[in-house]
């Protein structure tokens, strides 16, 4: 059997609510995602461009938002078991996220999945306003026009690979579409079945260890 690489994105998937939303709400501007977020889907601003208007207003240290993800933004169940299961198998699983390092790599400490591979975005908080720190995402992709997630992708799994996507949102639609099988919710299910891209809806973790057990021979082509 193919090594499996399993690349998770982190908020509204890894967890249960997207800790950017948890931190805007409490600590920036209210609602003002819901101004950017059309736009966002129109394609009239760039992912980075929403989340940059976004917390610019966030008025907080790193240790006050870190204490607030801990404790409204819980892992969405199955999580811990199914990296278990991965990891005793032999695939790898990947945290690749638009998020922030910092707060991703608190959530998963306290979980005891401190020892994941992340790539993520960061941010550096203050009682000002915070100020997003850009991870390094190559060249514009060919596919989307954009600095994404399949950067991340090339550059960590081997060339045998077969490639499992697991994820929720905007900033996973390009990697998605080159995974051998995704796992998808919310927003990102709604842009696949438009694109009648193959995938499979997922409420939690088990659900998708459910079916990855039942299906891993034909995810590897066994």
């Amino acid at each position: 059997m193919r090594r499996l690489f399993i690349a998770c994105d982190f908020d509204g998937t890894i967890t249960a609510r997207d800790t950017l939303h948890v931190i805007v709400e409490t600590y920036g501007e209210r609602r003002l995602w819901d101004e950017i977020e059309p736009r966002l889907r129109r394609g009239e601003i760039t992912i980075e461009e929403a989340m940059q208007t976004e917390f610019a207003s966030v008025r907080a240290t790193a240790d006050e938002v870190r204490q607030l993800v801990l404790r409204d933004a819980p892992v969405r169940p199955g999580f811990a078991e199914f990296v278990r299961w991965a990891e005793d198998s032999g695939h790898e699983v990947l945290v690749i996220s638009s998020g922030f390092r910092s707060v991703i790599d608190a959530v998963l400490r306290e979980s005891g999945l401190g020892h994941l591979d992340v790539r993520a975005n960061d941010a550096a908080f203050t009682p000002t306003g915070a100020t997003i720190v850009w991870s390094e995402r190559g060249e514009v992709c060919l596919t989307c026009d954009r600095r994404c997630k399949r950067h991340d992708l090339r550059t960590r799994m081997h060339h045998d690979d077969t490639l499992v996507y697991v994820g929720d949102g905007i900033s996973d639609r390009c990697a998605s579409l080159m995974a051998d099988r995704v796992y998808a919710r919310a927003g990102l299910a709604d842009y696949l079945d438009e694109q009648g891209a193959p995938h499979v809806v997922f409420g939690d973790f088990g659900d998708v260890l459910t079916d990855l057990r039942a299906t891993v021979g034909q995810v590897d082509g066994g």
